[in-house]
């Protein structure tokens, strides 16, 4: 497993570093037209269905469930990018609440019985979650990262309960029980690093080019005149204030007025449309390569795990329709138990067919393997996600995104086999 993992990074690494960068003459020196900084509140709703699992244990008694379950839930959010040449800053916010159901297993062991039986469950859940990550910049290259992000939910539930009951003795008996419930749960995730690379945002940029495209067929514009517009929407849009909204007609008017008067082009029919349909999510180019601590805790099993990783990331912006992302993140975790080595990687598109849409396809390859000591290791377990995403800007306001995977696991070792589906429709004011 070891040279396994050596292997990969080493190829990692190579494609990374040695492969030639996509409109590597957009970025250097020219990063003030690359800024991105947007911010957004979200209400919505979203419906998911996926499996959960967890245990607590003792010296004297296991506690194990594990449901399939789907999900109703309304939402309310905050989002915000700031992308600068000295700084890269991401901020999540999130409020949700709604009901749920599932179905699955039930454990509850103790010296004096054994309860193994299967479970329904209805209830409504509130949870709270919130995310801050930062890249400080020394220099173009080099910086240091931040990553913190905690949760919190609180269930009421009805749990039915239907199996068997061992006791002491070993004599199994019909067990059925039905109850109502509260639980709370809590989780925090903290990383540090340090790294080299930077990815730019290509947001701004590629509006540019589809706007430009759009409006004025036939005439090639050169990269210095893309970026140059690309300046200019960005300047627009990083007036924008969240809290009172803007007016997509007077920023289109003003960015009528800067092709007229700039680049001494004809001033463009219907632009008003398409100026409303550029808000797609942060899209990426470059490479980087980071490494650092980490722990995380959740307040059931496993309830602490620390560890250290090591991360390749590569963004190939490919025109403005496609782009191809490449991962690798090596971590080693430590646990009470025993340890575990994990090497996730990750090859996927983003497909941007239109002002409107952004699709994303790939695989996860996600091997995984147990040391409880340093010569007692496990075998590789070999783990696949292959994916579908789908955004969609249905008008000005209002935005759709759907995701669907599927975990092919050969056991619960290091993930949940199974489907996980989730469909998020909410109103956006940025």
């Amino acid at each position: 497993m070891r040279k396994y993992c050596f292997t990969i990074l080493v190829v990692l690494y190579s494609l990374l570093f040695i492969m030639p960068k996509a409109n590597a003459q957009l970025v250097a020196g020219r990063d003030t037209l690359l800024f991105f900084i947007k911010k957004e509140f979200n209400t919505g709703i979203s419906l998911s269905v996926n499996s959960e699992r967890e245990e607590l244990r003792t010296e004297q008694t296991r506690n194990f469930e594990k449901i399939f379950k789907g999900d109703a839930r309304a939402q309310w959010g905050t989002r915000s990018w700031i992308l600068l040449p000295s700084r890269q800053e991401t901020r999540e916010f999130l409020i949700e609440a709604g009901p749920y159901f599932g179905k699955g297993d039930f454990i509850d062991s103790s010296a004096a019985n054994v309860i193994d039986a299967e479970q329904k469950l209805s209830g409504i859940r509130g949870k709270i979650q919130g995310g801050y990550s930062a890249r400080f910049y020394f220099d173009r290259k080099n910086y240091t990262l931040v990553n913190v992000n905690a949760w919190g939910l609180y269930d009421l539930y009805r749990r039915n309960v239907s199996g068997n009951q061992t006791d002491s003795n070993r004599v199994e008996t019909p067990y059925s029980k039905t109850y109502e419930n509260s639980r709370h749960r809590y989780g925090l995730h903290a990383k540090a690093g340090w790294g080299r690379g930077r990815m730019n945002p290509m947001n701004h940029y590629t509006t540019a080019a589809i706007l430009l495209e759009k409006h004025y067929p036939g005439r090639i514009f050169s990269d210095d005149e893309i970026l140059t517009v690309a300046g200019e929407i960005r300047r627009i849009k990083h007036q924008r204030n969240a809290k009172t909204g803007h007016s997509a007609e007077k920023e289109s008017e003003q960015f009528i007025g800067f092709l007229n008067r700039k680049l001494l082009l004809q001033l463009p029919e219907n632009l008003l449309p398409d100026w409303e349909l550029t808000e797609f999510r942060p899209r990426l180019s470059g490479s980087r390569i980071e490494f650092g601590p980490f722990f995380n805790y959740f307040s059931r099993e496993p309830d602490f795990v620390y560890g250290g990783y090591l991360k390749l990331e590569n963004r190939k912006y490919s025109g403005h329709k496609l782009n191809r992302n490449l991962s690798a993140a090596l971590s080693y975790n430590a646990y009470k138990r025993n340890d575990w080595v994990l090497l996730e990687t990750h090859l996927g598109w983003s497909w941007y067919p239109s002002l409107k849409s952004e699709y994303g396809f790939g695989l996860k390859y996600i091997p995984g393997m147990g040391i409880k000591k340093i010569n007692d290791v496990g075998k590789v377990r070999h783990n696949f996600v292959p994916y579908l995403e789908c955004f969609s800007q249905i008008n000005s306001k209002y935005r759709m995104e759907t995701a669907l995977a599927w975990r092919i696991a050969p056991n619960d070792r290091f993930m949940i086999p199974g489907p996980e589906m989730n469909v998020t429709f909410y109103r956006s004011r940025y």
